[in-house]
């Protein structure tokens, strides 16, 4: 009776059961009393909230976390791509600096005396480019 003598009682109990705050042991015994088809009611109670209500929530939280993940990919590509348009300013910059008389194109002689620059090798490390990794690309783009 103590559970289940008002509604609003009821209600509060029920809510207890499928929350974890009142065992249902402690529920089932007083709906016992008064018949057994009261505790049938009650576990069927129970079985539906536990497997269909809160697997459905659980089933909606888990997809809006997936399209958040999807949405972070996004993210990572828009980031990515970003970085390769920074990346081709900064080799740019580079170019027009190392094109020391302004023709448009650079020569093997520039290039080396460029390389040797103390200056020059910090900023190829800061884009994490090894000296190597720069000859083979200048030899990539002298073909």
């Amino acid at each position: 009776i103590m559970y289940w003598s008002t509604l609003p009682r009821s209600m509060y109990s029920l809510f207890m059961s499928i929350t974890g705050g009142i065992s249902w042991k402690e529920l089932a015994h007083p709906l016992s009393d008064l018949d057994q088809a009261w505790v049938v009611v009650f576990l069927a109670y129970i079985c539906f909230a536990q497997m269909a209500v809160l697997n459905v929530l659980t089933g909606v939280f888990c997809q809006n976390a997936i399209d958040s993940a999807a949405h972070d990919q996004d993210l990572v590509t828009q980031s990515v791509l970003a970085h390769k348009r920074m990346y081709v300013k900064q080799i740019q910059h580079i170019f027009k600096e190392i094109d020391v008389d302004s023709s448009g194109s650079i020569t093997i002689q520039e290039f080396k005396d460029h390389l040797e620059n103390e200056h020059m090798q910090a900023y190829f490390d800061s884009l994490g480019l090894d000296t190597s990794d720069v000859w083979t690309l200048f030899k990539l783009l002298d073909a």
